[in-house]
């Protein structure tokens, strides 16, 4: 049996309302001359990009053409530019998919690898150079995470690489910059960093998962620590979501908010996640629906599926969401929750057909690794009976 678990972490978490002012400070104690920031047109056009450049002492080059999908097309094309400009230190400013794009461009320029050659566990050989992540949504938990999702551009389908040395050396969170999120995404963000704790909380036991000889594992499997940050972003997320979604100016809900997804992060990082992220990758690579909404619909029948075998579990998540220590308390608040923030509760909604859902259950069937961390044994029609229950 398996004794040992291992737990990884940002080198520094820099936290609270005002924190981004303190950006020129953080690049300064690298002694950084070059810096290069990562963001997109929407940023650029509310002037935080600018803002943060004024507080940057030395020269900045900015990158704001970030997509919401980026592919390693995309990648490519900033590792010439990274490159060329030769930055001391890396900054990316907004949702995941902004920091994602940052990650896999310093990892190819540290590794001289092409970028598809960085999908899957363990495949950056070296430290990718100091990097700065600045999130403006709260969900993904990339600014904590050791993964980073692009489009592989030879196939066009989302591609993962897994890695500790994809996290942040710095995680800067300041909960004003999500003032201008709007209700939508907010929404689809918060699902997501619910799911994010949730399945790290259920996932299977770290000591029923075999070790690895060469070291550490992709996911490590449900802990002691993976507990304390799941414990608390669940009730965060059930403190904060409504109120962030509603109105976007509660500084505190959007703290609340923040702290929920880096936790998250933090949490499903460490611990995994399983058969709600294994069934959403086909549900939004098909659907071309946001990762928060394909979890959101599937959820609450994750939790139904997982019931027999965490029920005590699923029960304390009850009480977590501020409801009765109840399982079935739990499931109904979490979709409570999802459809009080004006989200999908089924996948009808997102266009899917029932003679879909058996292609749909195969190709989560074949993501073994996210199979693997489910606290139930599962086959390919278990996850066929979560999809007709969530249809």
């Amino acid at each position: 049996m398996r004794t040992t678990w291992n737990s990884f972490a940002n080198s520094r978490l820099l936290f609270g309302p005002g924190s981004l002012d303190l950006l020129g400070q953080v690049v300064g104690q690298f002694q950084a001359k070059r810096v290069m920031i990562f963001s997109d047109p929407i940023l650029e056009s509310l002037g935080v990009l600018k803002r943060a450049a004024k507080l940057i002492t030395g020269k900045t080059y900015i990158f704001s053409d970030g997509e919401a999908e980026p592919s390693t097309n995309m990648v490519r094309k900033c590792i010439a530019l990274h490159q060329d400009f030769k930055p001391d230190v890396v900054v990316a400013i907004g949702g995941g998919s902004n920091m994602d794009l940052a990650k896999m461009t310093c990892a190819a320029v540290s590794s001289g690898k092409e970028p598809e050659s960085l999908f899957g566990f363990d495949q950056i050989p070296g430290p990718i150079g100091p990097l700065i992540c600045i999130p403006t949504t709260a969900g993904t938990g990339s600014e904590s995470s050791a993964s980073a999702v692009v489009l592989n551009s030879c196939d066009g389908k989302k591609a993962a690489a897994l890695s500790s040395r994809l996290r942040p050396e710095v995680a800067i969170i300041d909960p004003e910059l999500a003032l201008t999120c709007p209700p939508k995404l907010t929404a689809e963000s918060g699902i997501d960093a619910l799911t994010h704790a949730i399945e790290a909380y259920l996932a299977v036991e770290f000591y029923r998962l075999k070790e690895f000889e060469s070291g550490p594992r992709p996911y490590e499997g449900n802990h002691p620590l993976g507990d304390l940050y799941a414990e608390k972003a669940i009730r965060l997320v059930g403190e904060h979501l409504i109120e962030a979604t509603k109105n976007s100016q509660n500084i505190e809900a959007r703290a609340g908010m923040a702290l929920a997804a880096y936790l998250g992060g933090l949490a499903f990082s460490n611990c995994g996640v399983t058969l709600a992220h294994a069934l959403e990758y086909p549900i939004g690579s098909r659907y071309e629906c946001s990762h928060g909404i394909g979890n959101g619909i599937v959820l609450p029948g994750v939790m139904r599926y997982m019931r027999p075998v965490r029920e005590s579990r699923i029960a304390k998540i009850g009480g977590f969401l501020g409801v009765t220590d109840s399982a079935d308390e739990a499931i109904n608040e979490v979709s409570r929750l999802r459809e009080e923030c004006g989200l999908p509760n089924c996948l009808s909604a997102v266009g899917a057909k029932r003679e879909d859902l058996p292609s749909l259950a195969a190709t989560a069937f074949s993501l073994k690794r996210l199979m693997e961390l489910s606290p139930a044994e599962v086959s390919e029609s278990d996850l066929l009976d979560i999809l007709k229950e969530s249809f």
